[in-house]
């Protein structure tokens, strides 16, 4: 078997063999996390070259998922080999897979290369035929009768769910590690107007076959803000920002409002003086002496700095009224860090003139969570969990929630607060920096990998599960350039505790 050196593979010459056969095909021993990436690469030169891209966000978890479960049955063919297990016989097959994924995936540096002393392969091809789109996914090990069992039984639970909000009440099976997996894929597939009979399992010979048929002139994609009737009853009756916040809103917009009155209005509100003396003495500004007195630090943050703290400092009050205090903070907090982090992404990229608006957007992207969790608990703790343990990315996860996206949430509430275009496009796009406009797109890239920093140093993320296109933008190329990046970052005193 000649397996596809990945490592060499350009967008560019994808596009070109595409472009010309009509046709693109690699192969590899097994899948892992960082074949993913290469993957992901791939799929997107071909859909570029059919001008698709926009369906890149909903196939790309489709292909890593189902080409992982496929090199996941050929690990599975070796084990039980190895055990002097029949994968045919059903009482061998339920004795096998209670130690499979921990033998296995607990010690897969011994697996990989015993998969490719035995020529396994996963097959990943595509295939343009007009109007309808091929991916197939190949592997030497065909499909056993538990297997297409265990398959057509999620197909039957995914057609009970409507959203993934749904999914996460309920417990699956995961000795096979597929249990979410599929259903996800199936609700993904819903939204662009596709249904099951698009993915097919089956046997080709001695080989074990998915296909994805994507017919390109049938295919649509939702548009516009989907938010549960309570969500939107709940924006509608939101109130305005305090009246002194208002009124030191206006105040910042006068030609010739001065510094002088700024700290007077500012010292009337203890709290917001807090804040700003927290941001001016914060990292973002880099100061070498530390400010006690607030008409010092509004002179050094400046006018605009001010009036960009208060759209935060605005919204935390109106929730403090309304909801949680601990999850207010919470929220708060972790905003902080990740304005932090991507404040210095914009040093780190030279990107001085958007600083400022890098971190009051980084310090507003998630207040729809703190409305979300006023309606459902655990949704967002869940949809964490599942992103983390699944690594699934976040943003699929939000959409497939059906009302309850708390990016969306948070730029509905941003619209109402009369916020920047700016502001309101990073916070609805900050788990999916690709699809902000161009205009914005800097400023949502920043507050996008600002966040997932936070969770990668909470060892919530893996470095594979981070959008490589962003990382590319910030001259981050690969793990290494990751951590060197990460060590200059704690060097500037930028540090994270948990």
């Amino acid at each position: 078997m000649e397996y596809t050196d990945l490592k060499t593979l350009t967008e560019e010459k994808v596009q070109e063999h595409f472009r010309s056969q009509g046709f693109f095909s690699c192969s590899v021993p097994y899948v892992n996390r960082e074949t993913d990436t290469y993957l992901s690469r791939i799929l997107r030169a071909v859909l570029r070259e059919i001008n698709q891209e926009s369906l890149y966000s909903y196939l790309e978890y489709a292909q890593n998922e189902l080409s992982m479960n496929a090199s996941k049955a050929n690990s599975k063919r070796l084990y039980f080999a190895r055990k002097g297990l029949d994968i045919n016989n059903s009482k061998d097959y339920a004795a096998g897979m209670e130690g499979f994924k921990k033998e296995v995936f607990g010690n897969f540096e011994e697996f990989a290369a015993l998969h490719e002393n035995q020529g396994t392969y996963v097959t990943i091809s595509y295939e343009n035929k007009g109007d309808v789109l091929s991916i197939r996914i190949l592997n030497n090990s065909p499909l056993v009768p538990e297997e297409k069992l265990r398959i057509a039984e999620r197909l039957k639970k995914a057609r009970k769910f409507e959203s993934l909000s749904e999914v996460l009440t309920h417990g699956f099976d995961e000795t096979e590690g597929a249990g979410y997996g599929l259903i996800v894929i199936l609700l993904m597939m819903r939204k662009v107007n596709l249904d099951e009979k698009a993915l097919t399992f089956q046997n080709q010979g001695e080989s074990g076959c998915t296909t994805i048929q994507i017919p390109l002139t049938h295919i649509s994609q939702e548009h516009g803000v989907i938010l549960a009737e309570e969500i939107i009853a709940e924006i509608e009756q939101m109130p305005q920002f305090p009246r002194n916040i208002q009124m030191l809103q206006k105040e910042l917009s006068k030609p010739g409002c001065t510094f002088e009155t700024i700290a007077d209005s500012v010292t009337s509100d203890p709290s917001l003086v807090t804040e700003i003396l927290r941001i001016a003495n914060s990292p973002v500004y880099r100061t070498k002496n530390k400010f006690s007195d607030v008409a010092s630090a509004v002179r050094m943050i400046g006018m605009l700095g001010v009036k960009s703290i208060l759209y935060n400092y605005g919204a935390r009050k109106v929730f403090e009224q309304k909801y949680n205090a601990r999850m207010v903070d919470e929220v708060n907090e972790h905003s902080f860090h990740v304005a932090l982090t991507a404040s210095f992404l914009a040093k780190y990229k030279g990107l001085n003139r958007l600083a400022e608006d890098i971190y009051t957007a980084a310090l507003i992207h998630d207040f729809g969570k703190i409305v979300v969790n006023a309606f459902s608990k655990d949704l967002e703790e869940k949809l964490e969990k599942l992103c983390r343990d699944k690594h699934i990315p976040i943003s699929i996860l939000d959409d497939l929630t059906e009302g309850y996206n708390h990016a969306l949430i948070g730029a509905e509430l941003a619209s109402k607060w009369d916020f920047p275009e700016k502001y309101i496009e990073t916070i609805r796009y900050h788990h999916a920096p690709l699809e902000a406009s161009e205009e914005y797109k800097v400023i949502t890239f920043a507050v996008y990998l600002g966040n997932e920093i936070y969770y990668y140093e909470k060892k919530e993320r893996d470095f594979e599960d981070i959008n490589y296109m962003v990382m590319q933008f910030f001259g981050i190329e690969n793990d290494k350039t990751f951590h060197s990046f990460l060590e200059e970052m704690k060097a500037e005193g930028l540090s994270f505790s948990f």
